[in-house]
């Protein structure tokens, strides 16, 4: 529950209110709690309470499927995926042979002339005219997609979100933005790579992450999210975890 992804929410017309011990947003059926408490103890306490307060067939998150302790409550946790964490030095900095391929193609796009480059307004009819092909390529092959709101309405709020710790790129290339990516503030050390697409014939991802990961040196994890019924998407993310296994996390709702 990135800044970023709250702050969508709030556009999105999720409503506010706050506790002594949380705040919870509520769109739809779906209820987000954020704790202000510091122990497991007092957060299953919420949990159980906010739980009880669940009409039939709502949720309640995001909630980790599992704890090392074990939950002393036995909650009915659905839609649980395991969301994707690296270490952002990996990403940036791609020391050692393991990384060799990723490198290459990294090297392959900056030698053919690749560079990033701010979203703004010089740029955002090119970065909007990206995310339509991104998102036509998707549709195209038969997947569902429901984010482009969302995209579409993050670029066009840039410089209300930026003091959020909301940062951004273009990647171009001849002239012609072939990728994007932004992402957010999640913590003290912590930041979400929320939105990263590009053009599949430049295989552009690995250089969007290497340069996204740079914006935020005073950061050591990111989360870059789960990937749903993707195996390839999975396999992309898997590669950078390697250096972060102890922060991989399962996350999930609480459903009555």
């Amino acid at each position: 529950m990135n800044l970023l992804v709250l702050a969508q929410d709030f556009a999105r017309g999720a409503s506010e209110e706050v506790k002594a011990d949380c705040i919870l947003l509520r769109l739809g059926r779906k209820t987000k709690l954020l704790p202000l408490v510091s122990d497991w103890e007092a957060y299953e306490r919420i949990l159980d309470r906010e739980a009880k307060a669940l009409r039939p067939g709502d949720l309640l998150g995001y909630v980790p499927e599992q704890r090392e302790e074990g939950w002393k409550n036995d909650f009915n946790k659905v839609e649980c995926h395991r969301e994707f964490v690296w270490h952002r030095e990996t990403v940036s900095e791609m020391r050692g042979s393991s990384w060799k391929g990723t490198r290459k193609k990294v090297g392959r796009l900056s030698r053919a002339g690749a560079h990033v480059e701010p979203i703004g307004p010089e740029n955002l009819a090119r970065v909007l005219a990206c995310n339509d092909r991104w998102y036509a390529a998707k549709t195209a092959n038969g997947r569902t997609t429901y984010h482009r709101r969302r995209t579409v309405w993050t670029f066009e709020n840039l410089s209300l979100l930026e003091p959020l710790g909301v940062r951004h790129l273009a990647v171009v290339l001849d002239d012609d933005v072939i990728g994007y990516g932004v992402g957010s503030h999640l913590g003290a050390s912590w930041v979400a790579s929320v939105h990263r697409r590009g053009d599949n014939e430049y295989n552009v991802t690995p250089y969007i992450d290497h340069e996204l990961s740079k914006l935020y040196l005073d950061r050591q994890w990111i989360n870059v999210g789960p990937a749903i019924g993707k195996p390839g998407l999975a396999w992309a993310k898997e590669r950078f975890a390697v250096n972060a296994a102890d922060k991989q996390m399962t996350l999930g709702w609480i459903m009555v």
